[in-house]
């Protein structure tokens, strides 16, 4: 606790008075697995002796060498703690003033009520049920496939790890919000901390927290995994189907003031730009909206919470939350249910639905042997760059997304960039800004409020791979290869171009050392590697993927694995490559065909 007081006083001179340590520590126990949990309190037990007892300069100094060490360990460390002593400084109360941050907006009085009755699992209640199908995990995935079968006829029963939010929980607040609706509190990472790994855990999953981007799957991403087996012919109809139901429509597009600089800075390169397409009916698009990533308190995002959730439950599933699966029952080679702890469930088929982190978690925990379960990891492992500009931009507010940019798609073929802008809140801001020392990254929390960011967002051609450790926790780990790492420097310097175009006073990127434009970014800025920088996934894709043959893929073009009998992905681990755009409307209508063949073998 003596180097955790220090470290965050260090960072943030002020956080011991305001509980920054025991909040840190909180979610040390609370969002890390064991094998994480124990990496970094063996780094805070063999933290420099004294070091509490140096000056802030000198403590300073120290961290600066840490963040710049050609040791990847050490610059792991130094992003680690940078991470969560910054965040929590800004994540509780006491600092939102001096950076002209209004706060969360609260519970809305008029939210509308809870929508669904599931089952609250518990370690005291023992569950055992049965039914034709289990469905492991409720978002983009799982909340198609449990619609589609259960009003098939069959009898469903889904199993959420997560707990039940609904519009009257959504306060706004990142404190609450992170640690009810995001996989890890908001902390999940690769094992060498070089990518965020940013995922729904809630009833819901993605569908919650999702930006509310709804992009079809684009035709050139559909040839290239039809010549790897994946059945591309027949998902144009179950695309129609989900862009259907939940509402994709560009009518509630009104740019928020990110959205206006990104724009003018795009007009004036004469680069693309278009209305981001969106599944939301009702939209405030205005100071509410800035904190949908936090869940939408007016209900109008089309989550799976008010679509095929809705749908599933209205056709008589049954909803169960708080039950991670941890195995599926294997018998005679086939699927026989579901072991969640304290729910037991046997099933006729089980569709894996958990996301592309857990679902090759879960069937690895089951016994398959497939080599190609956990591989071929995808993350669009995307980037910023941040603008300082005279006028206020109150980052914080506004539509989500209401323009993005394909100027740079095509780079290297089907590979490139995207270009959005998203939300900043202080907490996540915080971490992903520039540290040089304490004093002058609270000067750049002081500009947030005319602070606005282009997000760089790459299709990776690498992969990366999940596996376990001996607890049975995923562990993902990724490396940038070297043509992701070219494209995505080609994005950073195109989004360093938009900003100046656009009449940005300062430009920086997320990089952990301080990286600014003058007439271009130096070299530094274009490299990346553990603790380099801020790379973040929201779209996790792969590690389970449909393909021909098991030597290419995990599972058949039916979604089948190869290992075991109807045990069905339905998921964005189903991908044979990354997709290139935000894989929401494409994981859904996956689910939606493999849901539909199985419910149809059933019978």
């Amino acid at each position: 606790m003596r180097s955790l007081d220090a470290i965050c006083e260090t960072f943030t001179p002020g956080a011991l008075e305001q509980g920054v340590p025991d909040a840190v520590l909180e979610a040390i126990e609370r969002d890390l697995t064991a094998r994480e949990r124990q990496r970094l309190l063996l780094l805070l037990r063999t933290w420099l002796p004294g070091y509490d007892r140096l000056s802030q300069e000198r403590r300073e100094a120290i961290l600066r060498g840490w963040r710049d060490s050609p040791v990847p360990l050490m610059r792991t460390g130094f992003q680690a703690l940078r991470k969560a002593a910054l965040s929590f400084s800004y994540l509780l109360p006491g600092r939102w003033a001096e950076i002209g941050y209004p706060g969360p907006h609260g519970v809305l009085p008029d939210a509308p009520a809870p929508r669904l009755q599931p089952i609250v699992a518990s370690p005291g209640l023992e569950l055992e049920l049965e039914c034709d199908v289990c469905v492991v995990g409720s978002g983009a995935g799982g909340g198609v496939a449990a619609a589609v079968l259960a009003q098939a006829g069959l009898d469903v029963v889904v199993l959420e790890a997560g707990g039940y939010w609904s519009e009257r929980d959504f306060d706004g607040a990142e404190q609450t919000s992170l640690r009810r609706l995001y996989r890890g509190g908001g902390a999940s990472a690769t094992d060498d901390q070089g990518v965020s790994l940013v995922a729904g855990a809630c009833l819901g999953g993605g569908t919650v927290v999702n930006y509310t981007t709804s992009f079809r799957t684009p035709d050139d991403v559909l040839a290239e995994w039809e010549e790897l087996g994946f059945p591309s012919a027949d998902l144009g109809p179950s695309l129609d189907a989900v862009c259907e139901r939940i509402g994709v429509n560009t009518d509630h597009n009104r740019p928020s003031r990110r959205d206006e600089a990104m724009a003018r800075g795009l007009a004036a390169l004469g680069w693309h730009v278009d209305a981001m397409p969106r599944d939301v009916i009702g939209c405030e698009q205005g100071v509410i909206c800035g904190s949908c990533g936090y869940g939408c308190p007016l209900g109008a995002k089309q989550s799976t919470l008010r679509t095929f959730l809705e749908d599933a439950a209205a056709a008589g599933a049954r909803i169960v939350v708080g039950a991670k699966a941890r195995r599926v029952y294997v018998e005679q080679g086939a699927a026989a249910g579901v072991d969640a702890g304290p729910v037991q469930v046997r099933a006729r088929a089980v569709v894996a639905a958990a996301g592309a982190i857990e679902t090759p978690a879960l069937l690895l925990r089951s016994g398959l042997k497939n080599p190609n379960v956990g591989r071929g990891l995808r993350l669009h492992p995307a980037t910023a760059v941040f603008g300082i500009f005279e006028e206020e931009i109150r980052p914080w507010e506004g539509t989500l997304q209401a323009l993005y940019s394909d100027q740079l798609r095509f780079l290297d073929g089907g590979y490139g960039v995207k270009y959005e802008t998203v939300p900043l809140h202080p907490a996540l801001l915080s971490a992903a800004l520039p540290w040089e020392e304490a004093a002058q990254h609270a000067r750049l929390m002081a500009d947030v409020p005319r602070l606005s960011l282009i997000a760089v967002i790459p299709r990776d051609s690498g992969a990366g791979r999940v596996r376990l450790d001996r607890d049975g926790e995923p562990i993902a780990t990724y490396s940038l290869g070297d043509d992701d790492a070219r494209r995505l420097a080609a994005g950073i310097d195109g989004a360093g171009r938009i900003m100046a175009a656009a009449g940005a006073q300062q430009i920086f990127t997320a990089h952990a050392h301080m990286q600014l434009w003058s007439d271009g970014f130096p070299p530094e800025a274009f490299r990346f590697g553990p603790g380099r920088g801020s790379l973040y996934s929201f779209h996790i894709m792969g590690s389970a993927r449909m393909g021909a043959s098991p030597e290419t893929s995990a599972a058949n073009p039916a979604g089948q694995t190869w290992d075991v009998r109807n045990l069905i992905i339905a998921d964005g681990s189903a991908f044979p490559t990354a997709c290139g755009v935000n894989p929401m409307v494409t994981i859904e209508a996956i689910a939606r065909l493999n849901a539909r063949q199985l419910a149809a073998k059933l019978g």
